[in-house]
Protein backbone atom coordinates (compact mmCIF):
# COMPACT_ATOMS: atom_id res chain seq x y z
CA UNK A 1 0.00 0.00 0.00
CA UNK A 2 1.93 3.40 -1.12
CA UNK A 3 1.08 6.44 1.03
CA UNK A 4 0.39 10.15 0.00
CA UNK A 5 2.49 12.18 1.74
CA UNK A 6 1.23 15.92 1.66
CA UNK A 7 4.56 18.09 0.81
CA UNK A 8 3.49 21.08 3.35
CA UNK A 9 6.08 21.52 5.32
CA UNK A 10 7.96 23.32 2.45
CA UNK A 11 5.20 25.70 2.63
CA UNK A 12 5.29 26.23 5.95
CA UNK A 13 8.76 26.88 5.89
CA UNK A 14 8.22 29.76 3.32
CA UNK A 15 5.11 31.23 5.84
CA UNK A 16 7.53 31.04 8.39
CA UNK A 17 10.45 32.64 6.26
CA UNK A 18 8.51 35.01 5.32
CA UNK A 19 6.80 35.95 8.72
CA UNK A 20 10.44 36.27 10.33
CA UNK A 21 11.94 38.66 7.37
CA UNK A 22 9.12 40.80 7.70
CA UNK A 23 9.17 40.91 11.49
CA UNK A 24 13.31 41.83 10.83
CA UNK A 25 12.69 44.64 8.48
CA UNK A 26 10.51 45.98 11.16
CA UNK A 27 12.47 45.63 13.92
CA UNK A 28 15.55 46.94 11.91
CA UNK A 29 13.55 49.87 10.65
CA UNK A 30 12.48 50.88 14.45
CA UNK A 31 16.47 50.48 15.27
CA UNK A 32 17.56 52.99 12.69
CA UNK A 33 18.78 49.87 10.67
CA UNK A 34 19.07 51.03 7.10
CA UNK A 35 17.73 48.37 4.18
CA UNK A 36 19.55 47.51 1.20
CA UNK A 37 19.53 49.80 -1.30
CA UNK A 38 18.25 49.62 -4.76
CA UNK A 39 21.10 49.99 -7.12
CA UNK A 40 18.30 51.95 -9.40
CA UNK A 41 18.01 54.18 -7.40
CA UNK A 42 21.78 54.73 -6.54
CA UNK A 43 22.96 58.69 -8.13
CA UNK A 44 26.97 59.53 -7.89
CA UNK A 45 26.90 62.53 -6.62
CA UNK A 46 29.61 65.80 -5.64
CA UNK A 47 30.40 66.93 -2.42
CA UNK A 48 31.55 70.55 -2.60
CA UNK A 49 33.33 71.44 0.34
CA UNK A 50 35.30 74.64 1.58
CA UNK A 51 38.65 75.04 3.31
CA UNK A 52 40.42 78.27 5.21
CA UNK A 53 44.17 79.18 5.53
CA UNK A 54 45.24 82.35 6.19
CA UNK A 55 48.29 83.89 7.47
CA UNK A 56 49.18 87.04 9.55
CA UNK A 57 51.67 89.96 9.32
CA UNK A 58 53.09 92.10 11.98
CA UNK A 59 51.08 94.97 10.43
CA UNK A 60 47.52 93.61 10.49
CA UNK A 61 47.61 92.34 7.41
CA UNK A 62 45.87 88.66 6.89
CA UNK A 63 46.31 86.29 3.78
CA UNK A 64 42.94 84.48 3.31
CA UNK A 65 43.35 80.87 1.00
CA UNK A 66 39.98 79.41 0.17
CA UNK A 67 40.35 75.98 -0.90
CA UNK A 68 37.19 74.82 -3.13
CA UNK A 69 36.87 71.09 -3.92
CA UNK A 70 34.43 68.14 -5.16
CA UNK A 71 35.05 65.88 -2.61
CA UNK A 72 33.08 63.67 -4.96
CA UNK A 73 32.53 60.79 -5.80
CA UNK A 74 30.94 62.43 -8.77
CA UNK A 75 31.10 65.47 -10.53
CA UNK A 76 29.32 68.80 -10.36
CA UNK A 77 28.48 70.12 -13.74
CA UNK A 78 25.21 72.28 -14.21
CA UNK A 79 25.13 74.86 -16.76
CA UNK A 80 22.89 77.27 -15.18
CA UNK A 81 25.00 77.29 -11.95
CA UNK A 82 27.64 78.57 -12.09
CA UNK A 83 29.40 78.03 -8.68
CA UNK A 84 30.67 81.37 -6.79
CA UNK A 85 32.92 81.83 -3.76
CA UNK A 86 33.85 84.32 -1.66
CA UNK A 87 34.87 86.10 1.65
CA UNK A 88 33.28 87.05 4.80
CA UNK A 89 35.07 89.25 7.30
CA UNK A 90 33.48 89.56 10.89
CA UNK A 91 34.27 92.37 13.51
CA UNK A 92 33.59 92.47 16.91
CA UNK A 93 34.95 94.37 19.86
CA UNK A 94 33.78 91.75 23.14
CA UNK A 95 31.51 91.99 25.56
CA UNK A 96 29.57 92.39 22.35
CA UNK A 97 28.88 89.26 19.84
CA UNK A 98 29.04 89.13 15.92
CA UNK A 99 25.06 89.54 15.82
CA UNK A 100 25.33 92.50 18.08
CA UNK A 101 27.23 94.47 16.07
CA UNK A 102 26.23 93.23 12.72
CA UNK A 103 29.54 94.32 11.46
CA UNK A 104 29.92 91.54 8.18
CA UNK A 105 31.86 92.44 4.78
CA UNK A 106 32.19 90.45 1.43
CA UNK A 107 35.12 90.53 -0.69
CA UNK A 108 36.60 88.83 -3.60
CA UNK A 109 33.79 87.46 -5.46
CA UNK A 110 34.77 84.77 -7.59
CA UNK A 111 33.25 82.92 -10.71
CA UNK A 112 34.68 79.12 -10.31
CA UNK A 113 32.73 78.21 -13.46
CA UNK A 114 29.51 75.66 -13.81
CA UNK A 115 32.09 72.01 -13.73
CA UNK A 116 34.38 70.98 -11.12
CA UNK A 117 35.56 67.26 -11.70
CA UNK A 118 35.16 64.68 -8.68
CA UNK A 119 38.35 65.55 -6.18
CA UNK A 120 39.30 69.03 -8.43
CA UNK A 121 40.14 71.78 -6.36
CA UNK A 122 40.36 75.27 -6.68
CA UNK A 123 41.63 78.45 -4.75
CA UNK A 124 40.70 81.88 -4.40
CA UNK A 125 42.99 84.58 -2.60
CA UNK A 126 42.71 87.87 -0.66
CA UNK A 127 44.84 89.95 1.39
CA UNK A 128 42.79 91.93 4.11
CA UNK A 129 44.34 94.92 6.45
CA UNK A 130 43.17 95.26 9.81
CA UNK A 131 42.29 99.23 10.50
CA UNK A 132 43.57 100.53 13.72
CA UNK A 133 45.39 97.13 14.31
CA UNK A 134 47.70 97.12 17.61
CA UNK A 135 48.97 93.88 17.91
CA UNK A 136 47.52 90.24 17.78
CA UNK A 137 46.35 87.73 20.87
CA UNK A 138 44.31 89.46 23.61
CA UNK A 139 45.42 91.24 26.26
CA UNK A 140 43.50 93.52 29.22
CA UNK A 141 42.23 96.50 27.89
CA UNK A 142 43.90 100.14 28.21
CA UNK A 143 43.58 103.53 27.53
CA UNK A 144 45.41 103.07 24.36
CA UNK A 145 44.01 99.59 22.73
CA UNK A 146 40.52 96.93 23.19
CA UNK A 147 40.37 93.82 22.34
CA UNK A 148 38.68 92.65 18.72
CA UNK A 149 37.46 89.34 16.89
CA UNK A 150 37.95 88.96 13.20
CA UNK A 151 36.11 86.00 12.19
CA UNK A 152 37.28 85.19 8.22
CA UNK A 153 35.25 82.91 5.91
CA UNK A 154 35.09 81.44 3.24
CA UNK A 155 31.82 79.95 1.24
CA UNK A 156 31.14 78.59 -1.75
CA UNK A 157 27.53 78.49 -3.03
CA UNK A 158 25.47 77.94 -6.40
CA UNK A 159 24.71 81.36 -8.10
CA UNK A 160 21.32 82.54 -8.48
CA UNK A 161 18.31 81.83 -6.37
CA UNK A 162 18.11 78.42 -5.82
CA UNK A 163 20.47 76.64 -3.79
CA UNK A 164 22.38 72.97 -4.33
CA UNK A 165 20.17 70.26 -4.88
CA UNK A 166 21.06 66.95 -2.30
CA UNK A 167 23.56 65.57 -5.41
CA UNK A 168 24.74 68.76 -6.31
CA UNK A 169 26.28 68.79 -2.81
CA UNK A 170 25.75 65.78 -0.73
CA UNK A 171 27.07 67.38 2.26
CA UNK A 172 25.83 70.93 3.10
CA UNK A 173 27.40 71.27 6.05
CA UNK A 174 30.92 72.22 4.48
CA UNK A 175 30.81 74.78 1.97
CA UNK A 176 31.30 77.34 4.85
CA UNK A 177 34.99 77.46 6.35
CA UNK A 178 35.60 80.17 9.29
CA UNK A 179 38.85 80.85 11.63
CA UNK A 180 38.70 83.58 13.74
CA UNK A 181 41.47 85.79 14.73
CA UNK A 182 42.09 87.77 18.29
CA UNK A 183 43.56 90.95 18.25
CA UNK A 184 44.25 94.38 19.98
CA UNK A 185 42.74 97.35 18.19
CA UNK A 186 44.35 100.99 18.75
CA UNK A 187 42.10 103.53 20.23
CA UNK A 188 41.58 106.58 18.59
Amino acid sequence: MKLNVVRRPRTVVWIVGIALFSAWTATAAAQGIKQPLDPKKLQICSDIAARLSLTKADDGTVNLTGIISNLGPGAYNNPQGALDAYFMVYTCLPPKTYAQESNLQFYAHTDLGTSLKANERKEIKYTYKIENFSRWGTFPNSATERQALKQFCVQVQKKGTVGFSTCEDSNNQNTTACTEVPYMEKIK
